[in-house]
């Protein structure tokens, strides 16, 4: 079974990531920390650059891909 988000496209994700309010990037962190401790970031502000940065590399290899 496929993750939703292997269906999305990267402009559908980073329209996603723009959305997000406060509490939901303090879950997706604590989520994130608690799955993958050895990669747990300091801040929601560094995961919220951290993620964005995906957002952005994914349209990138989109565009060179396509």
């Amino acid at each position: 079974m496929k993750n939703r988000k292997d269906n999305m496209s990267p402009k559908d994700v980073n329209k996603t990531i723009e959305r997000l309010d406060d509490q939901d990037w303090e879950n997706m962190k604590k989520h994130l920390d608690e799955k993958f401790p050895s990669m747990t970031l300091p801040t929601v502000e560094d995961f919220k650059e951290l993620v964005k940065l995906y957002g952005k590399f994914q349209t990138y290899k989109e565009g060179k891909l396509h």
